[in-house]
């Protein structure tokens, strides 16, 4: 592997590892926010996993916090994607070779 190729992927994992502490710790603070079953509801409605109607009614019922918690799931799932895509990068990258890269995350994530 490059150097630079190496360089990229690990300065993207550390980046993408320190968005996803900021966007989880923002998850947290809304959900407390909001409370358990309006997070639940949330995350049918942004799963859709609700019917139509349903999906209309919390829909017409959004506030700020309700579609800023939407927005972090959404980064939250788009990052986390991301971060397996820059590891799954590194091990081809590396494939044979003794240079790892150490873009293992510090603790483990949980899935939406």
């Amino acid at each position: 592997m490059d150097p630079e190729d190496k360089a990229f992927i690990e300065e993207a994992a550390q980046k993408l590892d320190a968005s996803l502490v900021q966007l989880e710790q923002e998850e947290a603070r809304l959900q407390e926010i909001l409370g358990e079953e309006r997070v639940q509801e949330l995350r049918a409605f942004w799963l859709s996993e609700l019917e139509v109607i349903d999906m209309e009614e919390v829909r017409r019922s959004l506030d700020f916090d309700d579609r800023s918690l939407i927005r972090v799931w959404t980064r939250l799932h788009r990052n986390r994607a991301r971060r397996a895509a820059a590891g799954r990068s590194a091990m081809i990258l590396n494939a044979g070779r003794g240079d790892e890269l150490e873009i293992i995350p510090s603790k483990p994530r949980s899935k939406l």
